[in-house]
């Protein structure tokens, strides 16, 4: 009976262990990440944002005064994608499961665009992170030859 006892109880502790929260540490990447304003031809700028949450991420392309009517810093369009993340070292696997995407050309009022995904985002990506910056190494298709890339990434706020 005492066994039995022991066994019912060490049965308890595991399935209340599995159903209790994570206590691993949280990722390095938890927080929002932005790149600095780039200058676009002919006209406007455009910033990336990145954040982490938990096992979800969320990238951000935002382009400001490319049209003619646009101020510089109006909202001309925006990408915005989502889905979850997993890191293996210093490997980073984004899977995107959604897009929204938004154009003022079509209007000020025009809806968003959403689709959903399953795609890779910064193709074979490792990443460190040197002070207040995430770095990103990754692969780009310019010209259907891949291309060795970096972008990098400032922290917001006091994550």
């Amino acid at each position: 009976m005492r066994r039995v006892m022991s066994v019912a109880c060490l049965a308890c502790v595991v399935i209340a262990a599995a159903c209790s929260e994570s206590t691993a540490p949280n990722s390095p990447l938890e927080g929002s990440w932005i790149t600095p304003r780039e200058n676009l031809q002919p006209r406007g700028s455009m910033t990336l944002s990145l954040g982490f949450s938990g096992s979800e991420f969320r990238f951000r392309v935002n382009t400001y005064g490319v049209y003619g009517g646009d101020s510089p810093g109006m909202l001309s369009s925006y990408t915005d994608i989502s889905g979850t993340y997993q890191i293996d070292g210093d490997k980073l696997v984004l899977t995107a499961n959604r897009v929204a995407t938004w154009d003022s050309f079509y209007g000020r009022q025009s809806p968003e665009r959403v689709e959903q995904v399953n795609l890779i985002v910064f193709e074979q990506a490792r990443f460190r992170i040197v002070g207040g910056m995430l770095i990103l190494d990754y692969i780009t298709y310019p010209a259907d030859a891949p291309v060795p890339t970096t972008r990098a990434f400032t922290r917001l706020g006091l994550d």
